[in-house]
């Protein structure tokens, strides 16, 4: 990552926080951006290192984040420490997990499927205990849930900004679409709930100190179980989890639940996230200059293809996809 330097508000605010900072004696550079707005900057002397959060603290996800946190960071061991925030300025000082995302962790073992499936199954072991936490721990998740609504937004977001915007294929949203997309997100929303991650892809999941960490997860609410394993094992920022290796890692997961989620339930939440996630990668590509979302496109839009394939009461929705997957492919 590239050494960058911090503005006048930061310095400050950084010299309040950490007693010997000094921009002269300290390390800053990059450490990664969000989708969002936000950036994250890595600050390092010989045997310290924090991260600084740089966040418009009049984002509506900010409190969400500082109180999730708060109310989980004794509950569960995978959120990171937040030493201070400072809401005006818009910084977030907290503990530095490393740089090994799951996401990093997979590319350097491309060449090793035992070792691949076997972290996936430690991250499967964490993302159970998470989904396991009473629904009253933290209010901020309990307040919201993936009701009919978010379910419907998933799917409008993906026509507005992937099919439309992305594939000019505007035409084929018609009353089979809607018709489908509704009874979709209806049969979603009725699933069991539990606390989900909501973004729970492997970019956000740290491995650090031979443990597993997550972050961001401001996102967090009550929903189906299925949805935060459909975000991990269809996510389309890791090619190399090949079908076999999803069904291996779905059985597994469902084994540690005492009633677990049949098949039809998994590829439902699959189909709805992987949905939200071309939206976002459309959104993100073409309205705010991040191209290197539009990387990922077809690897989803393959992903959701199979998935509809065990789906076969949405034709329609199938259609769709058929379409855009063979305009990839011309």
């Amino acid at each position: 990552m590239s050494t960058v330097e911090c503005t006048p508000a930061q310095t400050e605010f950084l010299k309040s926080e950490i007693s010997d900072f000094s921009p002269d004696k300290w390390k800053v550079e990059l450490a990664g951006r969000a989708g969002s707005s936000r950036y994250f900057l890595r600050l390092s002397s010989e045997n310290r290192s924090f991260v600084l959060v740089v966040w418009d603290g009049r984002d509506e996800d900010w409190p969400r984040f500082l109180k999730i946190q708060k109310d989980l960071c004794t509950v569960v061991p995978f959120l990171p420490k937040i030493h201070s925030a400072d809401v005006v300025r818009g910084l977030i000082l907290e503990e530095d997990l490393g740089s090994t995302t799951l996401k990093n962790y997979c590319l350097q073992n491309a060449e090793d499927s035992t070792r691949i499936v076997e972290k996936y199954r430690s991250v499967l072991d964490a993302l159970f205990v998470w989904q396991s936490i009473k629904t009253d721990a933290s209010p901020v998740i309990a307040a919201r849930s993936m009701d009919l609504e978010t379910f419907l937004w998933e799917s409008w977001y993906f026509a507005h900004y992937c099919i439309t915007d992305y594939f000019a294929a505007e035409h084929l949203l018609n009353s089979s679409w809607e018709r489908e997309r509704r009874a979709l997100a209806e049969e979603a929303a009725t699933l069991p709930k539990v606390c989900i991650h909501r973004d729970f892809q492997s970019e956000n999941v740290m491995l650090h100190d031979g443990k597993i960490r997550f972050v961001d997860y401001q996102g967090a609410r009550l929903g189906p179980a299925g949805y935060d394993v459909a975000s991990l094992l269809f996510d389309p920022y890791v090619e190399m989890l090949n079908q076999h290796m999803v069904t291996e890692l779905y059985r597994y997961y469902n084994g540690l639940h005492k009633k677990g989620f049949d098949q039809r339930s998994f590829y439902i939440c699959a189909a709805q996230r992987l949905m939200q996630a071309l939206g976002a990668y459309g959104n993100l590509s073409i309205h705010k200059g991040k191209e290197w979302y539009r990387d990922f496109i077809p690897v989803a839009i393959e992903r959701l293809w199979f998935v509809l394939n065990n789906l076969p009461e949405f034709p329609a929705i199938a259609q769709v996809v058929s379409v855009c997957r063979d305009s990839l492919n011309q």
